[in-house]
Order: structure tokens, then C-alpha cells, then sequence
């Protein structure tokens, strides 16, 4: 690869900034190598591009680096993505990452929600899941039943109500596959270096339809955004999530 392809590339992917352009005049051999993880990344994936960009819009986001958000929403677009999807994309993270995320995604990315449709169920009234019930769920979702789930059941019952619809209601397949939304969340906690988190989502993923490939393709998109660190950590959840999945079979 030439300084002239591996800049292209950089552009692409960071867009039209100074930084790109001191590496490739100051650290040629650098960029080259920058621009082959990139490559690496976005032209050798077994994901859908969108959905290689939903990944970094997300992560980007979670950083505040507003730019880059728009960057990648718009090359979404460019990849064949929705506005519904990227509504979607977002609505991933309300559980575990709250309010502000949405929201701020949501202007920047410039989602025109009022032209989408509603949902037949729009009006529809929740009700009300027995605790055992959504014991039984979390303990299936997170191969277990953690602290901070069975002291929510003990001492805030409406608030892990509120926490059950959110998650399952996210995670369920709509305009995104469920396993897409899975990896969504395996590269976000990749990036973080949040190693239990991405192993959960890990087995999540793969137990609805996601292959190791795909898996690791989700982990190693968020080295562009957090670098190499957070793969270290991602690594080790992809191993231990597929000797989960051994184990179970």
C-alpha cells in the first residue's frame, strides 16, 4: 500500500482531518500501517458495512466525539442503513448506558423519527411481570443471576421491572437482528474494556445465530476507535463466551 492509498483510506474512516494528514507526511510507514488495520477492518469483515459503522457511531458516541458520530451515521446511510435502524442502534444502549446517549444520538445522527411510523402496539398497555418471571429471564440472558439483578428484585421491584421491559423489549429482533444488537453490544464493552460485559453478549450472540467470526469482527471494529487495549480484554471474553458455548452443547 502507497502513502497515497493508505491517506484515502484514513479519510474515509476518520474523514478529512488534520491528524490524517500529519501521520501520512511525518510518519508514512505509520499510516501505512494504520490504513492495513483499517483495511483489515472494513474491506476483509463478514459483517454488513452499516453495521461495521452503527458499531463505531455507537462507540463514538459513548466518547463524545460528536464529529465522528456524524461521520459514521452518514456512511451508514451511504451503506444502506435507516433511520429506523439507526433509532434501533441506539435504543440498544437505554438500559446500560441511560438517557443522554439516546438523545444525543439522536441529534446528531439527524433521525427524522416524526416521518417513521408508529408500531401497531403503540398504545397498547404494559402489564405488569411477576419477579419470578423476570428472575427466570435474567438468570437465561446472563447465564446466571448476579447481585445487581437479585437485589433489585429484593429491595426495588419497579425499578428491575422497568429495567426487564427495556432490555428485552432492545434485544428482541426488529429492523436490526437480535445478533447484530448482540455485537452492537460486544464491541461497545470491547471498546470500554469491560471484559464480563462483552463475555455475556458474547454467548448472547452467539446463541442467536452470530458465528465466531462475526464475533471477533465486531470486537476488532473497535480497535479504530479504542485501540488494541480493549481487543486484549475482547479476547479474552470471545474465549471464555465460546468455552460457554462448548460447555452448553
Amino acid at each position: 500500500m502507497d502513502i497515497k492509498k493508505a491517506k484515502a483510506l484514513l479519510s474515509s474512516v476518520y474523514g478529512d482531518v488534520e491528524w490524517v494528514d500529519v501521520l501520512c507526511r511525518y510518519s508514512p510507514k505509520k499510516a501505512v500501517g494504520l490504513a492495513c488495520v483499517a483495511e483489515g477492518i472494513f474491506n476483509r469483515s463478514v459483517l454488513p458495512e452499516k453495521v461495521k459503522h452503527f458499531i463505531l457511531l455507537v462507540i463514538y458516541l459513548s466518547q463524545g466525539r460528536s464529529d465522528l458520530v456524524k461521520l459514521h451515521a452518514q456512511l451508514a446511510r451511504s451503506a444502506g442503513a435507516s433511520d429506523a435502524e439507526l433509532i434501533e442502534t441506539l435504543e440498544v444502549f437505554l438500559p446500560s448506558r441511560g438517557v443522554h446517549m439516546f438523545s444525543e444520538g439522536l441529534r446528531l445522527t439527524g433521525v427524522n423519527a416524526q416521518a417513521l411510523p408508529k408500531p401497531d402496539d403503540a398504545d397498547a398497555a404494559h402489564e405488569p411481570v411477576e419477579v419470578e418471571d423476570m428472575l427466570a429471564y435474567f438468570e437465561s440472558v446472563l447465564h446466571g443471576l448476579p447481585p445487581f439483578v437479585s437485589l433489585l428484585a429484593e429491595h426495588k421491584p419497579e425499578l428491575l421491572q422497568g429495567y426487564y421491559i427495556l432490555r428485552s423489549e432492545n434485544l428482541r429482533a426488529g429492523v436490526l437482528l437480535h445478533k447484530h444488537k448482540e455485537l452492537l453490544l460486544v464491541a461497545l464493552n470491547t471498546s470500554e474494556r469491560y471484559t464480563e460485559g462483552a463475555r455475556i453478549h458474547v454467548v448472547n450472540a452467539m446463541e442467536n445465530g452470530a458465528s465466531a467470526e462475526e464475533v471477533v469482527d465486531a470486537m476488532t471494529t473497535a480497535i479504530l476507535s479504542g485501540g488494541v487495549p480493549g481487543w486484549i480484554e475482547g479476547s479474552k471474553a470471545f474465549v471464555a463466551g465460546s468455552k460457554a458455548m462448548a460447555v452448553a452443547a
